[in-house]
């Protein structure tokens, strides 16, 4: 007698006929049966080409009825990943849901509201998106390092990619990259890692035309030097004369400021010139004549920071005092506090954190992260992001103190890095962040080091004074903004909740034709709702109104700065924020005046205009 072997396949075959099979009203009892069976044999080999028999049956049999994933038209490509990766039957039942799309795409089901062509475009973006997943390698890092549910996600994406790979792909990368650069943010991680992955990609298809070449040669050859080094860049600077040492600097320096991102070639010269050639340090941190003014004036200090913190891991920083050098700050005292950055004695307690998250013991090293640190966070305020932590408050006060007083920001960070706390007074009562509970952040990767340092102390006086001020009939936001930001905040304020004049009152202070000196007084904080595409909140976030003005085309569009390290959004009612294209300046996003007035809840004015 021969032994019968039963395979799960058995077992989901069973469950799906029987969803298949009954009546409409009853779907929902038997719909889970097969999730927990695709689960299941998820695990198993070949398991998804064992389900994908079916997936051109899914929706005649019900099996997303009342689900998210029931409409095709409504699923979005960037939440692919977050369900995949919550595991289980939510993980399976995504897995169905894109295999129901490639059935699509490969005409094996023909979908009354998604084409062939739609179904492959949604896919790509699926595949664009999750790249570093898509070409996760069987190493012995990744094992340690990534959990089953990646290991997972990267079979269903590859699976998808080895049946419907669209050459798309590198557009939409391209897309995806060239948005975040424009934004110029300080962490880069996610752009050198899409860079990195599409490059792989490139090479694996045996493509050479990439649109990503641009950003490609950026991080790995942004120099005539740069492309010849085969190891021996260090001998090349060494063995070139002024003439040819000016023209790499040059082309470094137009490589940053095309793209925002800074390559090893850019660590090495700068460390190199400093040392050997301090004359040609111009040539390359130098774009205008306020830069060469500030570096001509202060060239001992700006030397001792290159040879100080620049350093592989730092290199990113070097773009940030290019930026620095271009903002006319650097008074007395502002110089007086960069030097005591530089020397201040660093708590205790801040020293584990550092050593916590970046595992590294050197207090040297810990020192340059820092300085490194706060100089790309005064070149360029408008890069700070929240990382995916629900910290807009905090992340906007550092990005406005940033822009409006630089001073205030270093003598708060010096204060912060001797003592381990801050103290910001609400009301008359001094808040000391040493006193107040910490909540532990989501996501310590794409963050800055010094958002990584401050942000949880800010963040436990900012809802201090939430407790404070809860409970007086109006936004809190009223009292808390003007004594958290500390100065600057203009004195009045309203809210769409309490101000009859709302509308009215944002046209006369915030409209140029209202009021032509508005941006004299910006940046501001406010208060905005964001929607999903179905028109649901999602809640209420911070930005801070940059300025208004008439963009290239004609309209009167409002600048904002979004502590979101992605700012290109699409926030409900179809209406979606620019990041370039009309007029933004880097790490602006912008709106046309009455779209974001739809979306504004909160905004302060001044007394008298």
């Amino acid at each position: 007698m021969g032994l019968l072997l039963f395979t799960s396949e058995d077992s989901f075959q069973k469950a799906f006929y029987q969803l298949r099979k009954s009546p409409a009203l009853t779907k929902s009892l038997f719909q889970n049966a097969v999730f927990e069976e695709a689960a299941a044999l998820l695990k198993e080999p070949n398991g998804l080409v064992k389900i994908f028999k079916y997936a051109h049956l899914f929706d005649e049999a019900g099996v997303f009825a009342g689900k998210p994933w029931e409409n095709v038209c409504k699923l979005n490509p960037p939440l692919v990943r977050g369900t995949l990766h919550a595991g289980g039957t939510m993980a399976a039942a995504e897995a169905m849901s894109n295999l129901r799309i490639l059935a699509i795409a490969r005409g094996n089901y023909v979908h009354p509201e998604m084409s062939a062509t739609d179904a492959t475009e949604f896919l790509t973006k699926v595949i664009a998106l999750n790249l570093d997943l898509l070409l996760m390698k069987e190493t012995e890092e990744n094992r340690v390092t990534q959990l089953y549910k990646d290991k997972q996600a990267s079979e269903i994406l590859g699976f998808i990619s080895d049946h419907c790979f669209s050459s798309h792909v590198f557009h939409i990368l391209y897309q995806e990259v060239d948005n975040l650069t424009v934004q110029r943010p300080i962490v880069t991680n996610k752009i050198l890692k899409l860079i990195a992955n599409a490059r792989r990609l490139v090479e694996g298809q045996k493509m050479k035309d990439s649109s990503l070449m641009k950003y490609e040669n950026a991080v790995y050859s942004p120099s005539d030097l740069a492309v010849l080094d085969r190891g021996s860049y260090d001998n090349k600077l060494k063995a070139s004369n002024d003439l040819l040492l000016i023209k790499e600097a040059e082309q470094l320096r137009e490589s940053m400021s095309h793209t925002g991102l800074v390559s090893p070639f850019h660590a090495l010269f700068l460390k190199f010139i400093t040392k050997e050639k301090p004359d040609l340090v111009q040539s390359m941190l130098v774009v205008d004549d306020t830069a060469r003014k500030n570096l001509r004036s202060n060239f001992p200090l700006i030397s001792s920071l290159i040879t100080s913190t620049t350093t592989m891991n730092t290199r990113s920083s070097i773009y940030g005092l290019m930026c620095l050098l271009q903002r006319d700050v650097f008074t007395r005292e502002f110089i007086s506090e960069i030097e005591k950055l530089v020397t201040i004695p660093i708590h205790e307690q801040i020293q584990n954190r550092l050593i916590n998250v970046y595992k590294i013991l050197d207090l040297s090293t810990l020192r340059s992260l820092v300085v490194s640190g706060m100089i790309s966070v005064l070149g360029q305020p408008l890069g700070i992001g929240q990382g995916f932590n629900p910290t807009c408050q905090s992340t906007r006060a550092l990005s406005y103190w940033s822009q409006k007083d630089p001073v205030m920001l270093l003598k708060l960070f010096n204060h912060f890095l001797e003592h381990g706390k801050i103290t910001i007074h609400f009301e008359g009562r001094p808040l000391s962040s040493d006193a107040l509970p910490h909540a532990a952040m989501d996501d310590e990767e794409n963050i800055d080091t010094v958002s990584l340092l401050l942000i949880p102390h800010l963040d436990s006086i900012y809802f201090e004074m939430l407790k404070a001020a809860n409970g007086r009939g109006q936004d809190p936001h009223k009292w808390i903004n003007p004594s958290f930001h500390i100065n600057g905040i203009w004195s009045e304020f309203s809210d769409v909740y309490s101000d009859s004049r709302f509308k009215e009152r944002f046209y006369r202070y915030y409209h140029p034709s209202e009021n032509p000196d508005v941006n004299e007084g910006l940046p501001q904080p406010a208060g905005i709702t964001i929607y999903n595409q179905s028109g649901q909140v999602l809640g209420a976030h911070a930005v801070l109104i940059q300025r208004v003005c008439t963009d290239p085309k004609g309209c009167i569009r409002v600048y904002f700065y979004n502590p979101n390290n992605d700012s290109l959004q699409v926030w409900g009612n179809s209406i979606r924020t620019s990041v370039t294209g009309n007029g933004e300046r880097h790490g602006e996003s912008s709106l046309p005046f009455d779209e974001f007035l739809y979306f504004l809840y909160a905004f302060h004015f001044p007394k008298q205009v």
